[in-house]
């Protein structure tokens, strides 16, 4: 097959990919900053309620990374890395439809438990991939910066919305087409790895 053929490019396809999901993700949970005064004019909320906006994302992203991150051994990198990705894509697009402060608010912590739950699965990924811990560190840098771009993105695209009377919530339903666009990894992972399982494909 010519993806078996040509291992080294697959793998720097599935790296890519990683990289663009880690700053989607940056581009939702960070901006929330944009988001909460929004929010507060919206529901009529005080800033201190407002502020669980922040909150609940990080909880759902702490709560997967202490208590599901065994998730990449069990089910493996690959499905684990798919199972963040679908719970991601469904959640967002149910911002969409969304109408009450609550509701919003539990979309965001299952939202933050998804992206815990891929992180836990492209971590490990990235480091089945790495050939020697000089490479490890400089993809790890590599996402880091990614995530970075994204924290930058996300707000701006926000700030645009709301100053062409756009909803904020329309950048959620961007992310789950992002998302779902990922899928793609899946059948990657599988055609790479098919000779050698023991990397993501378990």
């Amino acid at each position: 097959m010519k993806d078996d053929a040509n291992p080294h490019g697959n793998l720097s396809v599935i790296k890519w990919l990683t990289f663009l999901m880690f700053m989607m993700f940056a581009m939702t949970t960070d901006s929330v900053g944009v988001i909460i005064p929004e929010i507060i004019k919206e529901f009529h909320l005080s800033m201190t309620v407002g502020g669980a906006f922040h909150y609940a994302s990080m909880s759902g992203i702490a709560f997967a990374g202490f208590s599901l991150g065994y998730l990449a051994d069990k089910l493996g990198r690959k499905r684990t890395i798919i199972l963040g990705l679908v719970l991601f894509a469904l959640n967002s697009y149910l911002f969409a439809v969304g109408r009450s402060f609550e509701f919003f608010l539990a979309l965001l912590l299952i939202s933050g438990a998804a992206i815990g739950i891929f992180k836990t699965g492209a971590l490990g990924l990235i480091g089945d991939m790495s050939k020697s811990t000089i490479e490890h560190t400089a993809t790890m840098n590599t996402v880091e910066g990614f995530f970075a771009v994204g924290a930058i993105i996300g707000p701006a695209i926000v700030a645009r919305l709301l100053a062409v009377g756009i909803s904020w919530k329309w950048l959620y339903v961007i992310g789950r087409s992002q998302a779902h666009r990922s899928h793609d990894e899946k059948s990657l992972c599988s055609r790479i790895f098919r000779r050698d399982i023991s990397l993501c494909c378990r």
